[in-house]
C-alpha cells in the first residue's frame, strides 16, 4: 500500500511541474503573438492537399509566386540530401540521386496529385503523387501524410514509377508506412522517411533567411512554422530539455501515462460516438432505421452505421466516419452512403459525387457551429471530450447529429430504391 502511495504521490508531482513547465510554454507562446495563426483561424490547419502539399509546392516551385526562383527548391534539395546521406550512409549515393539530377533546377516543375497511371494494386502501379517535383527524366514523388492512413501498396506503387524516381515519405514526426503500404521495400534504401518536425523545419528555417527583407514571404512562411510547431507539439529547446529532465526523474510514472493515454482517449471517443448514437435514434424513426456500431474507436476508420430496419444486412447503407480522428480525408468526421461490393448503385444523384473510393460513393463532411472540420483526434476537441456536461460537447454532438439526419433524409429514398433493385445492379469496374 505505501509503494501505491508513493506511486500516486510521484504522478502528480510529475503532472504538477510538467503542467508548469507547459503553462510557461503558452505564457511565451502568447507574449510573441504565436498563438496567432491564419491557418488554425480558417480551420484549415490539417488539410494535407489544400494546405500543406499546396503551401510546400508553392515555394518548392521556381515559378511561384514567391518570385525568388529556385532559391527555396535548391535549399530543400540540400536537406533531403543531408538525410538519404544519414539513411544510407553513402554521400555518393545521395548525391548522384538529388543535386546532379536536379543541377538545373529552373527547369524543374513542382506539382500537386500528379497521375501515374491508372491503380492496380496486383502489379503494383498507377496512383496520384501528392507532390510530384520533375526535372527531365528524374522524379521525386513526395507522400504527404499528415493523419491520413495509407493506403494498400501505396509506398511500392510509387517506387515503381518507371523513371530515376526518389520516393519521400513525409509525416508529422518521422512515421514509417506500414508494412501493406511499404511491402518489403526497406526506408533508407528504396525511399526516405521524413518529418514536418524535423526536416520541413529545418529547410523553412534557412528559408526565412534568404527573404528578410520580403515581409509577405516571411510572415507566411513563419505563420507556416508556427503551425508546424503545433501540430508536432514542439517546445523551445530550453523548455523541451527541462521538461526531458522532468520525466527522467520519474522513468515509471512517464511510461505510465503514456502507457494509458490511448486507452483515455479512445474511452473518451467510444462515450462520444455512444451520444451521438443516441441523439440519432432520438431523431430517426425507430421502425425505419436501425443502428449499429462499427469499428473500435481505438482503431482507424471507426464508424457508426445506420442501417434500414426492414433490410439490416443490406450491403448499401449510411454511416458516419471516423470517430478514431483516423482513416479517410485525414480523419476528419463524415457522412455517406456505403456500399459494401462497390457496385454502381444506378442513381444519378448519388452515384458518384463526393466520392472517397469505390464503397463510399456519395460523402459529406462534419463541421462544427462556426464552420470547422471536425476530428477526433484533435486536441482541440479532445479537450472538448473530457467534459460532456459541458456546452461545447453538447453543441457538437448536436450539430453533427443534425448534419447527419439532414443526410439520410435527403437520400433515404435513393437508397432505399436501390437497395431494394440490387439484384440488378451490375458491377462498377471505372
Amino acid at each position: 500500500m505505501a509503494e501505491i502511495k508513493a506511486n500516486k504521490q510521484n504522478l502528480k508531482n510529475l503532472l504538477e511541474r510538467s503542467e508548469t513547465i507547459i503553462k510557461h510554454h503558452n505564457e511565451i507562446t502568447i507574449a510573441k503573438g504565436e498563438h496567432f495563426n491564419l491557418f488554425s483561424v480558417l480551420g484549415i490547419e490539417s488539410r494535407e492537399n489544400k494546405t500543406h502539399s499546396a503551401f510546400l509546392i508553392e515555394l518548392l516551385n521556381p515559378n511561384g509566386t514567391h518570385l525568388q526562383k529556385d532559391i527555396f527548391l535548391k535549399l530543400f534539395l540540400q536537406v533531403i540530401q543531408r538525410e538519404i546521406t544519414k539513411q544510407e550512409k553513402n554521400e555518393k549515393a545521395a548525391q548522384k540521386k538529388l543535386i546532379n539530377n536536379f543541377i538545373n533546377s529552373t527547369n524543374t516543375t513542382v506539382s500537386p496529385e500528379i497521375s501515374i497511371g491508372r491503380r492496380n494494386d496486383h502489379n503494383k502501379e498507377g496512383g496520384r503523387i501528392d507532390i510530384f517535383i520533375e526535372n527531365r527524366n528524374n522524379i521525386i514523388c513526395i507522400e504527404n501524410k499528415i493523419y491520413a492512413q495509407d493506403q494498400n501498396c501505396q509506398i511500392e506503387r510509387y517506387c515503381n514509377y518507371p523513371k530515376e524516381n526518389t520516393v519521400l515519405y513525409l509525416t508529422l514526426k518521422v512515421d514509417s508506412p506500414s508494412k501493406q503500404s511499404s511491402g518489403n521495400l526497406k526506408a533508407g534504401k528504396d525511399f526516405y522517411n521524413i518529418s514536418y518536425k524535423e526536416h520541413i523545419s529545418d529547410w523553412l528555417g534557412l528559408c526565412l533567411k534568404e527573404v528578410p527583407n520580403l515581409t509577405s514571404v516571411r510572415e507566411s512562411i513563419n505563420q507556416y512554422i508556427l503551425l508546424i510547431k503545433k501540430l508536432t507539439h514542439t517546445m523551445e529547446i530550453k523548455e523541451k530539455q527541462e521538461l526531458q529532465k522532468v520525466m527522467a526523474g520519474y522513468l515509471e510514472e512517464t511510461a505510465f501515462i503514456v502507457e494509458n493515454y490511448e486507452a483515455m482517449t479512445t474511452k473518451l471517443k467510444s462515450n462520444f460516438r455512444k451520444d451521438v448514437k443516441k441523439g440519432l435514434l432520438e431523431k430517426l424513426d425507430s421502425e425505419i432505421f436501425t443502428l449499429k456500431n462499427g469499428k473500435s474507436t481505438h482503431k482507424s476508420k471507426s464508424q457508426l452505421w445506420v442501417v434500414f430496419t426492414s433490410y439490416p444486412e443490406a450491403e448499401v447503407k449510411f454511416g458516419l466516419e471516423s470517430f478514431s480522428g483516423r482513416g479517410h480525408i485525414g480523419g476528419n468526421l463524415f457522412v455517406g452512403i456505403w456500399n459494401k461490393d462497390g457496385v454502381s448503385l444506378l442513381v444519378e444523384s448519388i452515384q458518384e459525387v463526393n466520392k472517397i473510393n469505390n464503397w463510399w460513393k456519395q460523402t459529406q463532411r462534419l463541421y462544427t457551429e462556426d464552420g470547422n472540420e471536425i476530428n477526433l483526434n484533435h486536441n482541440y476537441t479532445l479537450k472538448i471530450l473530457t467534459n460532456p456536461s459541458s456546452e461545447k460537447y453538447q453543441k457538437l454532438v448536436e450539430e453533427i447529429v443534425n448534419q447527419a439526419v439532414q443526410f439520410i433524409m435527403d437520400y433515404k429514398n435513393d437508397v432505399l430504391s436501390a437497395i431494394q433493385n440490387k439484384k440488378s445492379l451490375p458491377l462498377n469496374i471505372s
